[in-house]
């Protein structure tokens, strides 16, 4: 197991960001790593049961109309798409520079493989640059789950710089002295990189079954058998679930008190509060005597009793088609979305539904000059609560006053009278809290 802040590290490079001093057992958190590490390897498709047997499988170079492997393997959403293009369009080469991340490295490593599957099958060694721990691998063969999905098969082994294997070495050592043209493929890879690999390494050839025996070469007899298959950013689903956040905003606990000058942050403990003082005290200031009006919300999706929209989340994943899932789910009954910040305050995005809204928002919205300000859009920055607040037209105006008190602070604050970020707390699982009087500063997402 991987020390604690290492694996509070990993978890973050993948968009789980914990609080840092999480009251979560070691145990918890590297099994949340490894879960994070399947969900981004969308596992579930490939391997639905086990034990899972790449052999059914045909093999990807049997059908020559098959796409590129480098092509097949790459990942990435809808918000990662808009960053390359925006990223393009400014001139700038790589929005993603390498060694600054690690699940982005990984992703990168994992198609520079596939590049060179595509010219071959070749050894590899993935080392970072001190070279204090390295990975020596082989693609055996590549199965095809699908026309998106390849399947590489393959063997390895991971050393450390002071106690590196004999069978590495001979492993090397045949390939630095052969004539066959297959010369090794050296690949940097940060020590945090693999980490993430050897994990889904280690866990995914568990899955194998017993009765996949594939050829290998007979310097690989110590070397384990495993499998990669398209990794890619998480989920909102994901996101969702392993960000979730019990309530005291320093470690994530439930919520047993709350801060009795501002009420507004909740805390597990007095310990928890006195520490997170120094951070709070600007914010607690500003809440002393805010309002906050309650609201009841329902999802996007289902906002028309019979008419299912499409909300599109920065974290569908492009490849999978994601974003024609969630319309198929849209017509399923579905829960409250599930409550990522506790009774924490988060920031929200308010867009008041107008004609006059501009880009993907107004499609979203779907108004005209007739029903502006008939509905509010609301959501947070990783789409995890997306969810609209609806004016009854039936009914009276005490009744529509929590609608019309938010639909006026955007009017007056928000950008062109449309749009505005406040500070909200989840109440219920229907229902938010918003500030009316002291907003964030203007976000840019």
């Amino acid at each position: 197991m991987l020390p604690r802040e290492e694996i509070l590290r990993l978890l973050s490079s993948l968009g789980v960001d914990l609080p840092k001093k999480t009251k979560l057992h070691d145990a918890e958190l590297d099994n949340r790593l490894s879960k994070a590490l399947d969900g981004a390897q969308y596992l579930s498709r490939v391997v639905a049961t086990l034990p899972f047997d790449p052999a059914v499988y045909p093999s990807w170079f049997r059908d020559k109309s098959n796409k590129p492997i480098l092509e097949a393997i790459a990942r990435h959403n809808v918000g990662e798409a808009t960053l390359i293009d925006a990223s393009e369009r400014k001139g700038i080469n790589d929005p993603f520079p390498l060694y600054t991340n690690a699940f982005m490295d990984l992703r990168q490593t994992l198609m520079s493989i596939g590049n060179a599957c595509d010219k071959g099958m070749v050894p590899f060694v993935l080392q970072d640059k001190g070279e204090m721990s390295g990975i020596c691998m082989r693609v055996l063969e590549v199965r095809k789950f699908d026309d998106h999905t390849p399947i590489l098969m393959l063997v390895f082994q991971h050393d450390l710089k002071d106690n590196m294997s004999p069978g590495s070495f001979a492993w090397i050592s045949s390939y630095v002295s052969s004539s066959s043209g297959s010369p090794l493929v050296a690949i940097t890879a940060t020590v945090q990189e693999q980490h993430l690999l050897l994990r889904i390494l280690n866990n995914n050839k568990k899955r194998l079954s017993p009765s996949y025996k594939p050829k290998r070469a007979p310097t690989e007899s110590s070397f384990s058998l495993s499998f990669l298959i398209p990794i890619g950013p998480l989920g909102a689903q994901d996101m969702a679930k392993f960000n979730a956040n019990n309530g005291c905003s320093i470690c994530g606990e439930p919520a047993k008190q709350k801060c009795s000058r501002c009420g507004a942050v909740r805390y597990c403990d007095a310990v928890c509060q006195k520490e997170d003082w120094k951070n709070h005290r600007p914010l607690c200031k500003a809440w002393q005597g805010a309002k906050w009006q309650g609201v009841k919300f329902i999802l996007v999706d289902q906002h028309v009793p019979g008419l299912y929209s499409l909300r599109i989340s920065r974290y569908d994943n492009v490849q999978h088609s994601d974003t024609r899932m969630r319309m198929e789910c849209a017509k399923d009954n579905q829960g409250p979305p599930e409550n990522t910040h506790g009774a924490t305050p988060f920031i929200v995005k308010i867009q008041v539904n107008s004609s006059q809204a501009l880009g993907p928002a107004h499609t979203i919205m779907r108004s005209d000059a007739r029903h502006d300000g008939s509905n509010i859009l609301i959501y947070d920055q990783r789409r995890t609560i997306d969810v609209m607040v609806l004016r009854a037209p039936e009914a009276s105006e005490e009744e529509n006053a929590p609608f019309d008190a938010v639909t006026a602070l955007v009017r007056e604050k928000g950008d062109r009278g449309i749009k505005t970020f406040c500070w909200a707390i989840r109440t219920g699982e229907w229902t938010l809290d918003i500030c009316l009087d002291r907003l964030p500063e203007w976000q840019k997402w």
